[in-house]
């Protein structure tokens, strides 16, 4: 796989000339341009296109994409027809322009569906398909390659969630197979932080997995950052990388664990930013730098492989939490070599893993002491995984306010364990960790009766703490589905079920099936020595699809 780097041209709309960029970018070793549009470009003559292009060769830049700016070709999705007919005139000039200037590649979003008639999506979605596929012609004819399409971050600007992007993707690829002489190729221009989240901000995909539900028909990437509610976007200097949660490192290594999936061996990875606040004198002037420092960053952390203690930690949006549906995987790091922990961190990072899974024992509550506190503590500035620490030790509090400030996500503690329950508890939230009640097998689910306020989830032990490797107690699913049943009588069917031990492969389907939430997986899944990791989680979420499966047909009957 290759990666071209350049630059989407929209910071310089209204602001500066495209002599100013192409220089900037020949200083910068930049040669691909995406051309972005704006407002007057549908206007122009043909022979603007032809020196703006002879203007790109001087400077020895090709413009090998041209993408959308704005909304403006989405006139698709409106109820008057006049708008459908303004969006396909335009969509043609755009495709003309595209020839003009050489590129390969003409694209947009599709458009937005009104807010206040999002009864006109699946209107909108057929008259935009069936217009797709007269253009493809239409850009055959002129000479483009491959239309592309961008996948958004809300739902009325569709394709955004999974199951859109297949069924766009596979419609459009269907449709040039069954044409290949006389129609482009169709893929999407995926944008590495868009991510969705409801109305509630309780439920959505983060930006890895909608970019991974996209590869099947990836053709060229949109490399810009975000903050961890995709409320705002930004680009790669300092401040940018601190406070955003695209980890770009990660996205290299998901596309060249991904050649198979992906349609073309050249990638056109285009810097989107759209620069400072404009027209401000105050602001313009800093564009040059935040170009120039994030072409930098993303040369240096996109472009070359990092040494694994270099790469950045970005924070992804906690998910998981949820009980909608999603189960989340918690890979237990006790099961790894410990003296290969941080190859172990980057792999299970790589796996697309949910959270850490941290055990912590004293060798008094149990027999063990596997892990040192160091490794927790050091982890904060390590990884971009929540921290879910499971203490089974005598001293919780001990253990609790020495971890005031490590960056820990949530922290269960055994009710066996802890001589004032609510009072450990309260002190978990007060260090702004989430407070989670382990039940050892044999501990009653009555134990939970009087801190129910005090505990964001519950940890079910479904082996005797203290070693991997063990089977699972015979009660153990009846368990899980009493507490399930015990949480939802009481009005907090919300709080997830953490269950630990044995969470196997044949294990996993009765467990979740049964109400699990949150596997902690060890030897017997993730960590199998019998196959490699890549394949164990697959299997893993395989098992999880077939639990869910049964849980939802057991809940219709």
């Amino acid at each position: 796989m290759e990666f071209k780097l350049g630059i989407k041209s929209d910071p310089i709309e209204y602001r500066n000339t495209f002599t100013w960029l192409f220089r900037l970018m020949a200083e910068e070793g930049v040669t691909s341009l995406q051309l972005g549009s704006f407002f007057e470009m549908y206007q122009l003559p043909d022979a603007y296109f032809i020196r703006l292009k002879k203007e790109a060769d001087d400077f020895g830049i090709t413009i090998d994409s041209l993408f959308t700016a704005h909304r403006e070709l989405g006139g698709f999705f409106r109820e008057d027809p006049e708008w459908a007919q303004v969006a396909r005139r335009n969509y043609e000039r755009f495709i003309e322009i595209g020839a003009l200037v050489g590129a390969k590649s003409v694209g947009s979003n599709p458009g937005a569906v009104p807010r206040d008639r999002m009864g006109l999506k699946a209107d909108g979605l057929r008259c935009y398909m069936q217009h797709m596929k007269e253009l493809m012609h239409f850009a055959k004819e002129k000479g483009i390659d491959w239309l592309t399409i961008e996948p958004m971050s809300c739902l009325a600007e569709p394709p955004t969630l999974p199951d859109e992007m297949k069924l766009m993707g596979d419609e459009l690829t269907e449709y040039h197979q069954a044409n290949p002489m006389s129609t482009s190729n169709v893929g999407y221009c995926t944008d590495i932080a868009h991510g969705y989240l409801n109305q509630n901000e309780t439920d959505g995909f983060n930006h890895v997995e909608l970019f991974k539900a996209s590869l099947p028909w990836l053709y060229e990437i949109h490399l810009k950052n975000t903050d961890d509610r995709f409320n705002s976007t930004f680009g790669f200097q300092a401040a940018n990388v601190q406070n955003g949660i695209v980890d770009v490192a990660h996205f290299r290594d998901i596309l060249l664990e991904s050649t198979k999936t992906i349609p073309v061996d050249t990638l056109g990875c285009y810097l989107e930013i759209g620069g400072p606040k404009l027209g401000r004198d105050y602001s313009d002037g800093q564009l040059d730098a935040q170009l120039r420092e994030s072409l930098t960053y993303l040369k240096e952390n996109f472009l070359q492989p990092t040494s694994l203690s270099e790469k950045p930690t970005a924070p992804v949006p906690e998910f998981f939490s949820d009980t909608t549906g999603r189960v989340a995987i918690a890979p237990s790091m006790m099961c790894v070599d410990p003296l290969n922990f941080e190859t172990a961190l980057r792999r299970v990072e790589a796996l697309g893993a949910d959270m850490l899974h941290m055990d912590v024992m004293d060798g008094h509550f149990v027999p063990n002491a596997p892990m040192g506190l160091a490794v927790i503590e050091s982890l904060k500035d390590r990884t971009h995984l929540p921290i879910d620490v499971h203490l089974m030790v005598e001293n919780n509090d001990f253990f609790v306010s020495l971890m005031e400030g490590w960056g820990v996500h949530q922290i269960s503690v055994h009710t066996e364990a802890c001589s004032h329950l609510d009072r450990t508890l309260a002190r978990i939230r007060e260090i702004g960790a989430k407070a989670g009640a382990a039940l050892n097998p044999s501990t009653p689910l009555s134990t939970l009766d009087f801190i129910l306020e005090r505990i964001d989830y519950v940890l079910l032990m479904t082996v005797n703490p203290g070693f991997a490797g063990q089977k699972m107690t015979p009660a153990s699913l009846k368990k899980i589905a009493d507490c399930h049943a015990y949480l939802e009588a009481r009005g907090y069917g919300h709080l997830p079920i953490q269950v630990d031990g044995n969470v196997s492969f044949e294990n996993i389907p009765a467990m979740v099936a049964a109400g699990a939430d949150n596997l902690v997986a060890g030897t017997s899944s993730i960590f199998n020595s019998a196959d490699s990791w890549p394949n164990n989680i697959k299997r893993t979420r395989d098992a999880i699809a077939a639990g869910l499966r049964e849980r939802t047909a057991t809940s219709v009957a």
